[in-house]
């Protein structure tokens, strides 16, 4: 990254950081724009160019999350020997820290859901989790574990859709079925579909 680029990135992750706390201790709808601005001592405009909402920042949260996980690739490609393990695997681990963390999951899913128009139209507004995705699919397909007939940001797309409306659902009402358990059918039910034929 440029040096521009870099201080950039550093405001954006210093805003992060300041509204989660804000969110931590007040609450997110106790939480105001103002409040993170001054927390993180820019003007409202600036805040307002980074992020337009406050979803948009619990958002900007889970993405640094996903982002640090992408070096997690090699090693997961190299402890467990298939495309439909690396996924549950990846599934499994995400569900666990949306339940450690549950208010700003459904924010972050509910806020993703309601742009997903967005992100089929403009390639650059893709989740990093659906890049991650892409990149174990890619690997399956070089190891002849699932059909190479249909491209993988295409599957990945189709991937991300079960795995959000599933947490969405889950999210409405964790009392309504076992989320692990429902991962594990999704992936069963994607991984039958995407197949070598």
């Amino acid at each position: 990254m440029s040096r521009r680029e870099r201080k950039k990135e550093a405001m954006r992750l210093r805003i992060i950081e300041e509204a989660m706390r804000l969110f931590r201790e007040q609450g997110f709808d106790g939480t105001t724009m103002e409040q993170i601005a001054a927390g993180a001592d820019v003007s409202k405009a600036t805040l307002y160019k980074y992020f337009p909402v406050k979803e948009a920042i619990v958002a900007g949260y889970w993405k640094s999350s996903v982002g640090q996980k992408t070096d997690l690739i090699p090693q997961l490609l190299a402890s467990v020997p298939d495309t439909k393990g690396r996924i549950l695997a990846v599934f499994l681990s995400a569900a666990s820290t949306f339940k450690s963390e549950p208010e700003f999951a459904r924010i972050q899913f509910k806020y993703q859901f309601q742009r997903m128009g967005e992100q089929l139209l403009d390639v650059s507004e893709r989740s990093d989790f659906e890049g991650f995705l892409e990149r174990l699919l890619q690997e399956g397909q070089k190891q002849d574990d699932i059909r190479g007939d249909i491209p993988a940001c295409e599957m990945a797309s189709h991937l991300l859709f079960l795995f959000t409306s599933t947490c969405l659902f889950w999210f409405s009402d964790p009392d309504m079925f076992p989320l692990e358990r429902r991962l594990n059918q999704i992936v069963d039910i994607f991984i039958e579909g995407a197949q070598r034929v």
